[in-house]
């Protein structure tokens, strides 16, 4: 899934910045006025005739009376003219160099036409000329948050925050920059304290909304959109943000209708694009999605993330084949790659200690967990040294666990690109490993930049990342057999031979049931629904019709939504099947109650032309038997992958008919559940130390392979 947009701007991602005040009104520093032209410029300002206020300047300066300039260049400013206000700010400027308000507007001018270094400067001067300025210590700390120095924005921040405590706007900017520094609960704090001196206000509340989402907290989160679209109906952003929160619950109705608000209002929000589309794929509109992402890309098209989501809808596409997702891929790397040409000084030993590092947004109770611990739990640290780069935004005790197993951790949910680029090459990292791929949160553009000698794409996604920078994608015989998919990969495909995937089966699970008791055939799928497409629910309407008294039991975080249910429901009786033959269910809030709902399952159905992965080792780890059908692209084949580990071979089926006629098979002779899970125990699959020593050596091998490349080529 993929993580809801935020308005793109120089300050923190979906932060609203505080109104600039009028330094003017706030501090007493009008400027002075002793003649004719100015007084009147001022008056024609202040009464919002920008024209004539330009005019009667422009007279003024030409007359050369004092302050003409600094009064222009605010004007110009305010028509969006700020080359012209530059200009009349500096000559303000060389006629009162030690003019802290002119110099702060310059800072602003500045700001509007993206020159951060330069406006850091001139806040700065600003600063050492007014040091106990509140105001201009706001200025200051925002202008150093734009430029990335976000250490120094809080620091200056909160030197305001001690000059002016009553000022909530100052606490919402500091706020800003502390959860753009990955300190959420610091930054929930000064929204909070914004609110306690302003309750009506609506950039505190979006703001708040925003860290009460990413941590997980959606309910609060939709009280504090809603409490800020009321206060200002007019603002898209504020829309986009509570149609997020609707779709992080389930209410995907609702989220779509807030992003179309938005963009009602303003239809050039991409933001709001990007997120109608991520709304319209979880709903399974896939074609409305990609075309909505496209809108998004056009009016952004520097956004590497609305880029993935696009590329993203590729994979579920049965349209799609091999050289339309390479080529789509390319086409993300051709925008956004930008490999950087400094060197790497590294040790060619093949035999030394090899320095790994792991970047992964879903280092906490997510999926990709459950397939990179046995790796990092059983690693040897005699020969490998293990950096874990956690983009984390809500770490928990997964995280905790995870943490004690790597040589090194960082924290990087608050590091821009950049940053997280200059760590990891300060890091002397050897082989870089991607666990994202296109999916939420990633960070492929730090790929782009190649940020290790090697680097190489591992689980988290089913395609090729297009990266000419990727040098290897870890898969295996059967989810990629040799020769057949090569062509389809910017990147070597590294093949392990035993399977390419290791799960770590829950600690919790509950033991799988002894029976199903007496209650009709269950077929089931906990799939992520935009996996269940027109032609999957054509082949398991078939299922049902084959057997009349069976059920279908279908679990996805999308079927709270009411007109989701009824789209389900209204596809299955197109094909003659009636609702009452079909069990939805919403997410479950307990893992432990999710597991245990497998027992209501006689056989899992894999989805096509997605399979499913944590899904499918979830049921084969409740006894349940899974039956997937093998398609051309690697994610229609990591079901057979999964089975082939397994030896349960007889599961994978190579067409429609195939896959009716197996789950009819199985359905009649089911396994023995707890049998199925020593099975599952007992083999490659859950062998965290046996899979760990064979990545380890596949990474070796690489290294080996570079050393000795590198040594040639010198």
């Amino acid at each position: 899934m993929r993580r809801w947009s935020r308005h793109r701007s120089p300050r923190p991602a979906g932060a609203c910045r505080a109104r600039r005040w009028n330094r003017a009104g706030e501090r007493g520093d009008a400027i002075s006025v002793t003649v004719t032209h100015s007084a009147e410029a001022q008056a024609a300002l202040k009464g919002g005739d920008i024209e004539r206020a330009e005019t009667l300047a422009r007279q003024a300066a030409d007359a050369g009376e004092t302050d003409a300039h600094a009064l222009l260049a605010r004007i110009l400013s305010q028509t969006g003219d700020f080359e012209g206000a530059e200009t009349h700010a500096q000559a303000a400027l060389d006629q009162r160099p030690d003019d802290a308000v002119t110099m702060a507007y310059l800072g602003s001018i500045l700001m509007a036409k993206s020159r951060t270094d330069d406006a850091v400067a001139a806040f700065l001067r600003a600063v050492e000329l007014r040091p106990s300025d509140a105001i201009l210590l706001n200025e200051y700390g925002n202008a150093l948050a734009a430029a990335g120095r976000a250490e120094d924005a809080v620091e200056a921040l909160r030197k305001a925050v001690k000059l002016r405590a009553d000022l909530p706007e100052i606490h919402n900017n500091l706020g800003n920059v502390l959860r753009a520094s990955g300190r959420p609960d610091e930054a929930a704090g000064c929204y909070k304290q914004a609110l306690k001196l302003r309750p009506l206000y609506p950039e505190a509340l979006n703001n708040l909304g925003v860290v009460m989402q990413e941590q997980g907290n959606v309910d609060t989160a939709i009280d504090c959109f809603r409490q800020a679209v009321a206060l200002e109906p007019g603002t898209a952003l504020v829309h986009t943000h509570l149609g997020a929160a609707h779709a992080a619950k389930g209410a995907l109705s609702d989220a779509v209708a807030a992003h179309r608000e938005a963009l009602r209002i303003d239809p050039d929000l991409a933001a709001a694009h990007n997120n109608l589309g991520i709304a319209l794929k979880d709903q399974g509109l896939l074609g409305e999605a990609r075309q909505v992402y496209a809108r998004a890309l056009e009016l952004d098209p520097d956004d590497a993330e609305i880029h993935s989501n696009l590329v993203m809808c590729l994979s579920y596409d049965p349209a799609v084949d091999g050289d339309s997702l390479l080529k789509g891929h390319r086409d993300w790397a051709a925008r956004h790659e930008k490999p950087s040409p400094a060197a790497f000084d590294r040790e060619l030993d093949p035999g030394r200690v090899v320095k790994v590092g792991y970047v992964s947004p879903d280092l906490w109770t997510h999926s990709v967990a459950y397939f990179v611990e046995p790796v990092l739990e059983h690693y040897d640290r005699r020969r490998f040294h293990v950096t874990c780069y956690a983009d984390a935004d809500r770490p928990d005790a997964t995280t905790e666990r995870l943490r004690e197993h790597a040589d090194r951790w960082h924290e990087t949910a608050g590091l821009s690109d950049g940053e997280l680029y200059d760590l990891i090459r300060s890091d002397g990292i050897d082989i870089l490993i991607d666990l994202a791929g296109h999916t939420a949160n990633n960070r492929l553009p730090v790929f782009g930049r190649r940020a290790a000698p090697l680097q190489i794409s591992w689980i988290g996604y089913p395609a090729t990342t297009g990266l000419s920078q990727m040098d290897y994608r870890v898969t295996d015989p059967w989810a990629d057999p040799a020769g057949v998919t090569d062509s389809w990969h910017s990147e070597k495909l590294l093949r392990l031979p035993e399977g390419f995937l290791c799960y770590a089966p829950p600690q919790d699970a509950p033991l799988p049931a002894r029976d199903r008791g007496d209650g009709p055939l269950t077929f089931g799928s906990f799939n992520n629904l935009s996996k269940v497409t027109g032609g999957v629910i054509d082949m398991w309407s078939t299922l049902l019709q084959e057997c009349p008294g069976a059920r279908l039991l279908l679990k996805s975080r999308q079927l709270a939504d009411e007109s989701v249910r009824e789209r389900i429901v209204r596809a299955f009786q197109l094909n003659g099947i009636d609702e009452d033959r079909l069990d939805l269910r919403a997410r479950l809030a307990a893992r432990e109650h999710h597991l245990a709902l497998y027992n209501e399952v006689d056989v899992a159905l894999d989805t096509f032309p997605y399979n499913g992965t944590t899904t499918t080792c979830e049921a084969l780890w409740m006894g349940v038997p899974v039956i997937t059908l093998a398609g051309g692209l690697h994610a229609g084949r990591v079901g057979a992958s999964l089975l082939h580990q397994l030896d349960l071979t007889d599961w994978i089926a190579h067409s429609p008919e195939e896959y009716v006629s197996m789950v009819l098979s199985v359905a009649a002779k089911p396994p023995e559940r707890r049998i199925l899970r020593e099975w599952v125990a007992a083999s490659s699959l859950t062998d965290g130390q046996g899979f760990a020593g064979r990545f380890d050596e596949a990474l070796r091998g690489v290294w080996r392979e570079y050393c000795e490349r590198k040594e040639d080529a010198e």
